[in-house]
């Protein structure tokens, strides 16, 4: 969506502040999804969450291509955030039941990877399809179709946890004594809601994990909502170099998130957050080098993207990795649903607010929040 926003507001008459209103209406329902989706998530086999779900979004998807109508044009745009948000609680519940805690970092990074894959590539093929075809409807055609193969993959691949299929528990098939202890401590046979406010709900160290990702996602969600409008409407840039620079962000992101495990798992046993801490004096420094770059060299400025990208995307996988493994053994679901209906809300301040604040306070009182 918003790699096509420039054409679309024009084509539309969609104003700044009703595509800022409607991507903070996106993110709160966004999060209210996640956080619902994974208390389901932890009850039902994968494979009969994730595949209706994709279905959907691409039905969703191209519904958004075809209409005409501002008002239901953002309409369908807020549904697709209610699908969205059931899609990732299933994928963690299932890395979490198939991989232990001594490889478990190295496996979520490749999954998160691919976020950044398809974060990377959507703006360049939606870029590349507008330019081609000439309507932007197409940057919603393309995408739908790849999202009912992914569904198609979805169904005939995902399984649920080992033991339902007469296999040991992960921990005890590694002899891993960090998963171990998590199951060990783990208690069965809880409801739903004891599990959630016992070992989610009242957990410390989920809150501080949720309270740091929830700084992470303003940043992450400006830099993909507003990169695009602002190098093109206030530098003059072309749909095409402005939309490159959340490309390399996202490449950053692959980097980040594809060595944050690994170096989590093999230099520091597995603990994430002093990884966290050091991907984070990355963010800092891509930041203040956008800042000292955006009018001297376009390459700069990329390096700077990219830069950012592997200082957001590799605290960000970890802190939803950290919140899996400081709660109950079956929580994966609940626990990333909570953390991503919180964190949420901190893209919802990336939408109207920034709207707001950039129309009274110029793009300089943007760059100043951030920068705090």
């Amino acid at each position: 969506f918003a790699a096509a926003a420039p054409l679309l507001m024009h084509d539309t008459g969609m104003t700044a502040v009703q595509f800022g209103t409607a991507s903070s209406i996106y993110y709160i329902l966004y999060g209210i999804s996640k956080f619902g989706s994974g208390l389901l998530a932890d009850r039902i086999n994968p494979r009969l969450f994730l595949a209706p779900t994709l279905l959907v979004i691409a039905i969703i998807n191209i519904g958004v291509g075809m209409s005409n109508n501002v008002t239901i044009l953002l309409a369908l745009y807020c549904l697709t955030a209610i699908a969205q948000g059931c899609g990732f609680p299933p994928i963690a519940k299932a890395i979490s039941q198939w991989y232990s805690k001594s490889e478990r970092g190295g496996w979520y990074s490749l999954w998160n990877t691919s976020h950044n894959v398809g974060g990377a590539l959507a703006p360049l093929i939606a870029s590349a399809v507008i330019a081609y075809s000439g309507n932007w409807r197409y940057a919603f055609f393309v995408p739908a179709m790849i999202t009912l193969i992914q569904a198609i993959i979805s169904a005939v691949f995902m399984r649920d946890k080992p033991e339902k299929y007469g296999l040991p528990n992960v921990g005890l098939w590694r002899n891993d004594r960090k998963q171990l202890e998590i199951n060990n401590r783990s208690e069965t046979g809880l409801t739903t809601s004891r599990m959630f406010c016992t070992y989610i709900l009242n957990n410390p160290v989920i809150w501080f994990a949720i309270c740091g990702d929830l700084c992470i996602y303003i940043i992450r969600t400006v830099t993909d909502d507003w990169v695009s409008v602002y190098f093109v409407k206030e530098l003059g840039w072309d749909l095409i170099k402005s939309n490159s620079l959340v490309a390399w962000f996202e490449v950053g992101g692959i980097l980040g998130g594809l060595t944050s495990g690994v170096i989590s798992d093999k230099f520091f046993h597995a603990d994430r957050w002093t990884t966290i801490l050091i991907y984070s004096l990355f963010l800092i420094l891509g930041m203040g080098g956008v800042a000292l770059t955006i009018h001297i060299h376009y390459y700069l400025v990329a390096i700077c993207f990219f830069i950012i990208g592997a200082g957001i995307y590799a605290p960000q996988m970890l802190f939803a990795l950290g919140v899996i493994e400081a709660s109950h053994a079956d929580g994966a679901g609940a626990a990333t649903g909570l953390k991503g209906g919180v964190t949420y809300v901190g893209a919802a301040l990336a939408g109207a607010p920034i709207a707001m604040i950039q129309k009274y306070y110029s793009w300089n009182g943007v760059f100043a929040l951030l920068g705090i």
